[in-house]
């Protein structure tokens, strides 16, 4: 018997790994990398946020006397506490949205609104129905930053029986 066959007798030679297979590893690489990339660039939206009414525009509503967003983003998790004043008296709204698409429902009040929240790049989109009694009210709401994530760009369309209405809201970050 041959002494250096003798070694390698039930044992399983190792084989290099085929062209097409680390292709597809590579590929496979790339695509997660990519993947994190892009969820690490995602912004994130977390502070106190006051309305600059002078850069807004309220469309065909009145104006907010004032306006202010807390948000907590916690990655799925965004907490939007929205206060703000105008005529009627000081109100306030707390939005609990998941950034995964899935549906959340808020109450205020008899209304309840339905909404689906989600990334398109690095904005997010907001889908949502309000309904109050018999009046339904359909709109989207689009968030981005700019200006070193200073500066919080709201934009909001809706569609109810009384017509269509465009906002650009424009909020500036505070310190807590």
């Amino acid at each position: 018997m041959d002494k250096r066959n003798a070694g390698s007798r039930g044992h399983k030679r190792w084989r290099r790994p085929s062209k097409k297979w680390l292709v597809t590893l590579a590929m496979l690489l790339v695509a997660t990398t990519s993947l994190r990339l892009a969820q690490g660039s995602r912004p994130n939206f977390s502070g106190r946020w006051e309305l600059d009414k002078t850069q807004s525009d309220f469309g065909s509503l009145p104006a907010d006397d004032s306006a202010m967003e807390v948000i907590n983003h916690q990655e799925p998790r965004l907490t939007i506490t929205q206060t703000w004043k105008n005529a009627d008296g000081e109100h306030t709204l707390v939005w609990q949205l998941s950034t995964d698409g899935a549906e959340n429902i808020t109450q205020m009040n008899e209304i309840e609104i339905r909404s689906r929240t989600g990334w398109e790049d690095s904005k997010l989109v907001t889908d949502w129905k309000m309904k109050s009694g018999a009046n339904l009210t359909e709109g989207k709401t689009i968030r981005f930053l700019s200006e070193g994530s200073n500066i919080q760009t709201v934009k909001v369309r809706q569609r109810s029986g009384g017509g269509d209405i465009e906002q650009h809201l424009v909020f500036v970050k505070k310190p807590l």
